[in-house]
Formats: structure tokens, C-alpha cells, sequence
């Protein structure tokens, strides 16, 4: 066991932000061995125990605050190690319409298979479904009996039963967790998926697909997802059960961002005869729309949606302030340069082209303002500035994914 929490603690994030008790990543990592053997014992003889979260609230980009927890570093080691073992015993549950938090699965992957479901399933009809405060309203009497289904251990669900009773402190009050899973805990988005696997996926896939005439499709990545219908009948059949089936597990469906709307080939070509646009919906970053190939068909498109795109800049400015004195030029360069291909890694679909050089050319601008404040002194005009990238070049926009991704996929 000492092997395996010792490698739980050197795969969190060493700079992240510290707990109730303040200890940092580097502090514990001093005395790794004897911090490891106690936490180790008192695992053996149930003297371990959870302490409070720490709560912030960070602004969120349509408004308003988002709750964050913080645990202390000794409860983020367990509850990696837990996860790690949860993880094996779900990955052979959990179905294939499920995308988040699983190893060798990612955003693209869910990207993919929407694009399946839409120009080669037959979808005409999609749910565009968001849920309130799914995991501050998870219901923890059901999720404990869905683990029961898989874990024998008491010791485990002894644990994980600790971290979502635990207190939650917030400018110097304390609180009570009566329900939900505590966002920012390193389990949480793991719990909140065997949740939504239960809840949603198998119920969609072995109860409601045998209940209507048609086809019926699910992409989820974490507690965002998409169902897509062949008929409208079926669709709207479905969009009556689903909060019906949310609120029988504590969840309740959002009337104001959920919609039931007609998209696929033949909505698109009915719409364009009577010369109507078709809805667009949003999903994991990107706005879907549909829009004519170049071959006369009907291809779904996407790009990057506007606040997400104003949001990260407006992070990476923050960052570059205070980083421009902290780094020598070259690490600021090698920064920057990660940051436009970590964004072209995410957001460089086809289709995704125009917003990808808005984004590298206000990531040039805002590189021009940061090396001129790097000290009192301007040091470049927009001249000078030309004659620096020409030896370090930023990167340019670049899409990774064609239009023929989708025919390289062997589902």
C-alpha cells in the first residue's frame, strides 16, 4: 500500500492550492516516508480521517460565482488511490456513449461519435439537455446503493462515505455536506459519472431504446450530453421522460437550456426549401450547425463558442501579467508558444478556423503589450516587434481534424 499511495501523491498537481491545514505538495513531500507509514497505519486501523474542504467560489463566465472545494493534501493521495481502483472495476460497466473521465477517451472522441449519430445514424431530432447543479444535487442514499453493486469492500465505502459527509468551511463558517459530491474533490467527477451511468446511460440505451420505434442515440462527456432521435414521435416521447427520470434521482432538468430541436439531414433540407435557417446547439466548447458541403450534401459544422473563446484570453492575460517579470524571455516564449498549440490541440476542428486566428492574432497583441512592460522602459515598437518574431515565431492556427476524421473511425 505504501508503493501505491506514494504514487497517487506524485501524480497530483504539485502547484495546486493548499488545504485547511495549509500543507503544500513540496512540504508533505519532505517527509514523504514517514508522512506515507502514518497515513498508511491509521488507513489499517480506521483512525483515518477526512478533514474539511475549503471553499472558494471563482467567477464563472456567464455570471455569478462557481463553488470550488479544496481538500488538504493528504485526502487528495487517498482519494486518487480510490479512484484509481474505482476506475478499473467501472471501465468494464461503464457503456460506450459515456466519453468523460475514462482513460483513452477525450472530447474529441465524443466530438466523433455526435458527428456519427447525426450524418450517418439518421438523427433528425436531438435533445440539448443541461440538468441544475448536477453534483451538488446527486443523492448520496442512491449513489452508496450503486456502489454496492460493485463493492464488497466495506473499508472503501466507509471511505468514500467519510468524503461526502464531510464539513466544508467558507470564509470561517463551517457546514455540514448533506448531499451532492463535493466539487473539486479528486473523486468527485468519478462518482458523479458511475451516478450519471446509471442514471441516464443504462436507462437510454437497455430501457428507453426498446420503448420507441425508431433509433435512439446518446453522447455524454461528464453531465453534459446529447440524445439524438430518428422520429419525432420517439423524440418527443423522450423529452417528457427524461425530467421525470432526473427527478427520481434527485436531478431536475433546466427548462431554460434544454431544448428539443429538429436537427439532421433531412431538417436542414426541409428548412432550406423553405428557406429557414436550422437551430444550432452548443456542446463541449463548440456551436454544431449544419451548412452545405462542397459536394452539394449536408456536413456538420462547428466552431468555438464566443464566451469560451474570451474567457481563456482573458485568463492567459492574467497569466502573462504576472509571469512577464517571473520568467526569463525564452521560458515566456516557451509559455507561450504551449498555450496556442494547447488551444489548437482543443479547438482545431474544421470549420474551427476563423475563431482559431482571431485567438492567435489577440495572443500576438497581448505578447506585444507583456514584453513591453517587462520593465519601465518600452522596449519594442510594432517594428521592432516584427523583427523579434521573425526568430521566435508564436505559432500559427492550424486544424487537426479534417472533415475525414469521421471516415477513419471503426464504429
Amino acid at each position: 500500500m505504501r508503493e501505491f499511495l506514494k504514487e497517487s501523491y506524485r501524480e497530483l498537481n504539485r502547484y495546486a492550492a493548499v488545504g485547511i491545514d495549509r500543507v503544500s505538495y513540496e512540504t508533505y513531500g519532505k517527509n514523504l516516508d514517514d508522512n506515507r507509514a502514518n497515513l498508511v497505519e491509521r488507513l489499517k486501523s480506521k483512525r483515518y480521517r477526512a478533514q474539511d474542504i475549503r471553499r472558494v467560489r471563482i467567477p464563472k463566465p456567464e455570471g455569478g460565482r462557481r463553488p470550488v472545494g479544496i481538500l488538504v493534501l493528504e485526502d487528495k493521495i487517498v482519494q486518487r488511490g480510490v479512484a484509481k481502483i474505482l476506475s478499473a472495476i467501472y471501465e468494464q460497466d461503464v457503456l460506450d456513449v459515456s466519453y468523460g473521465f475514462r482513460e483513452n477517451r477525450s472530447g474529441h472522441d465524443a466530438l466523433r461519435a455526435l458527428e456519427l449519430i447525426i450524418m450517418k445514424a439518421g438523427t433528425n431530432y436531438l435533445l440539448d439537455v443541461d440538468s441544475k447543479g448536477y453534483c451538488d444535487n446527486i443523492d448520496n442514499i442512491w449513489l452508496r446503493e450503486m456502489l454496492e453493486e460493485r463493492i464488497a469492500d466495506r473499508s472503501m465505502l466507509r471511505l468514500i462515505g467519510k468524503w461526502l459527509r464531510v464539513g466544508v468551511v467558507e470564509e470561517g463558517k463551517r457546514t455540514r455536506n448533506e448531499g451532492g459530491v463535493p466539487q473539486g474533490g479528486v473523486i468527485s467527477p468519478l462518482l458523479a459519472n458511475i451516478y450519471r451511468h446509471y442514471v441516464l446511460d443504462v436507462w437510454i440505451t437497455k430501457k428507453v431504446a426498446r420503448e420507441i420505434e425508431g433509433r435512439v442515440s446518446l453522447i455524454r462527456y461528464g453531465d453534459d450530453f446529447v440524445i439524438g432521435c430518428t422520429d419525432q414521435g420517439d423524440a418527443e416521447k423522450v423529452w417528457e421522460m427524461v425530467p421525470v427520470r432526473l427527478k427520481n434521482f434527485g436531478l431536475e432538468l433546466s427548462r431554460e437550456k434544454s431544448r428539443l430541436i429538429q436537427f439532421g439531414r433531412k431538417a436542414y433540407q426541409r428548412n432550406k426549401e423553405r428557406g429557414r435557417k436550422t437551430s444550432t446547439f452548443d456542446f463541449l466548447g463548440f456551436t454544431h450547425y449544419l451548412t452545405r458541403s462542397r459536394r452539394a450534401g449536408v456536413r456538420l459544422g462547428r466552431k468555438m463558442i464566443g464566451k469560451r473563446m474570451r474567457r481563456k484570453l482573458i485568463e492567459l492575460n492574467d497569466k502573462l501579467r504576472k509571469l512577464r517579470k517571473a520568467l526569463a524571455f525564452r521560458e515566456l516564449y516557451q509559455y507561450g508558444c504551449r498555450m496556442l498549440k494547447g488551444y489548437d490541440n482543443d479547438y482545431g476542428g474544421a470549420g474551427n478556423y476563423a475563431p482559431l486566428n482571431k485567438f492567435a492574432y489577440a495572443i500576438e497583441r497581448m505578447w506585444f503589450k507583456w514584453l513591453n512592460r517587462r520593465s519601465q522602459r518600452k522596449s519594442f515598437n510594432w517594428g521592432g516587434f516584427r523583427e523579434v518574431l521573425k526568430c521566435h515565431p508564436l505559432p500559427q492556427p492550424r486544424i487537426l481534424k479534417t472533415y475525414r476524421w469521421i471516415s477513419s473511425t471503426n464504429q
